[in-house]
């Protein structure tokens, strides 16, 4: 008997993935840029109450830190169907997101150093394969007190 994933066409396998792939990269551009507008909303940052609650009160830090736990809920998700080893330089597409974004929004330069820089990066992540595993290795279970079954 055959086993469902043999049936199943490779696209359909692979597009839950793509998917957490692309809502982790919006994620984390828009925190990034949240952060940014909260920091530039905030001004000079001292470690006292008035900073505090200067930040505090600035919608933009509230969008980034929503983004954060988007991101951490994200990464759960591609990394249950991911290596780590695979899915960890793939992440560094952020930087590329990031600095594009920066350009956009901020209209910070982008000279043929980032540029080229970027192209690095990508090359870098094509190199290194992508997620080539369709089953990662999953570390040993633990039970609560954290010993072995």
């Amino acid at each position: 008997m055959l086993s469902m994933r043999a049936h199943t066409p490779r696209w359909r396998r692979w597009m839950p993935l793509v998917i957490a792939w692309a809502i982790l990269l919006a994620v984390e551009t828009l925190g990034q840029i949240a952060l940014k507008m909260a920091g530039a909303r905030v001004g000079a940052f001292e470690l006292d109450g008035p900073s505090i609650h200067a930040a505090l009160s600035t919608p933009w830090l509230w969008v980034g830190l929503a983004c954060y736990l988007g991101q951490f809920a994200v990464w759960m998700a591609i990394l249950e169907r991911s290596s780590l080893s695979a899915a960890f330089p793939t992440s560094a597409i952020a930087f590329v997101a990031i600095m594009f974004a920066s350009w956009a929004v901020f209209g910070e330069p982008m000279g043929w150093q980032k540029i080229a820089g970027s192209v690095i990066i990508v090359a870098g992540i094509l190199l290194l394969g992508g997620d080539a595993q369709n089953n990662p290795p999953m570390p040993p279970s633990h039970d609560a007190e954290g010993s072995p079954p």
